[in-house]
């Protein structure tokens, strides 16, 4: 009777622990789903939705030397990719772009000349020079709302 009893403890232990564990996995999967989905919604959220806005006519520019004796330019023209999730501060940017266009586009000016030939045709270059304007542009404008440049025209002679 005594070894009855202990068998049936033993697998009610066994039972009990099985129980515990599964509702344990359980509770973690349903848990680790539920993150998942919020991290996948706010990665969403955080998305911004981008207008572009165009920074006028093309910019020609001579680019800085490569230590030869040939002179290199550069012709680009630009638009950028800026946020516009929230209505006011978008047309507030954009309006500060206009007003500024002057020293925006001396901005552009400076950012491009200050390339070399080998910079802008060399791999990434072109990435690397947008996101060289972006910094400048949003250092310039006060502003973190500028996500992407893109090229309407971009050669370099």
């Amino acid at each position: 009777m005594e070894n009855k009893f202990k068998l049936f403890v033993i697998i009610a232990i066994v039972v009990l622990a099985l129980a515990i564990a599964g509702s344990t996995f359980f509770v973690l999967k349903v848990f680790n789903s539920n993150q998942i989905e919020a991290a996948t919604a706010s990665s969403k959220a955080k998305e911004p939705d981008l207008k572009a806005i165009s920074l006028g006519e093309s910019i020609l520019t001579n680019i800085a030397t490569d230590g030869g004796s040939v002179q290199h330019f550069a012709k680009v023209q630009i638009s950028i990719g800026v946020d516009s999730s929230d209505e006011k501060t978008y047309a507030e940017l954009e309006t500060k772009i206009t007003n500024q266009s002057a020293s925006v586009r001396n901005a552009l000016i400076t950012t491009i000349g200050e390339q070399t030939y080998s910079m802008l045709n060399g791999a990434n270059g072109k990435e690397k020079l947008a996101d060289e304007i972006i910094t400048r542009l949003n250092t310039l404008l006060d502003t973190d709302l500028i996500y992407e440049v893109y090229f309407e025209e971009y050669f370099i002679q």
